[in-house]
């Protein structure tokens, strides 16, 4: 299992442990980039030439909310889903 898988893992059943680098990490890995901040708003994009996404991932405090959390978690899920080999079913 890659970082970026046990990160996502970590993420889908913790969401309400996520700091904003876990979160900031996760999309980085991902293809995601921090296009800007504007107060406590964080901006990310992704772009592959057939389609952008954005999703912005608003920061108070130390934590990230866990509602923020499942929606970015949703978003990878629909733009990288998850293969048998990368979750481990199946595996012994």
């Amino acid at each position: 299992m890659t970082k970026r898988e046990k990160l996502r893992n970590k993420l889908r059943s913790n969401p309400s442990a996520a700091t904003m680098h876990d979160v900031e990490t996760m999309l980085g890995h991902f293809g995601f980039s921090l296009v800007r901040i504007r107060g406590s708003h964080h901006v990310f994009e992704y772009d592959d030439g057939e389609r952008t996404m954005q999703i912005i991932v608003p920061m108070h405090g130390r934590k990230v909310k866990s509602a923020y959390v499942k929606r970015v978690i949703e978003l990878i899920d629909g733009l990288f889903p998850e293969s048998s080999e990368d979750s481990g079913v199946g595996q012994e």
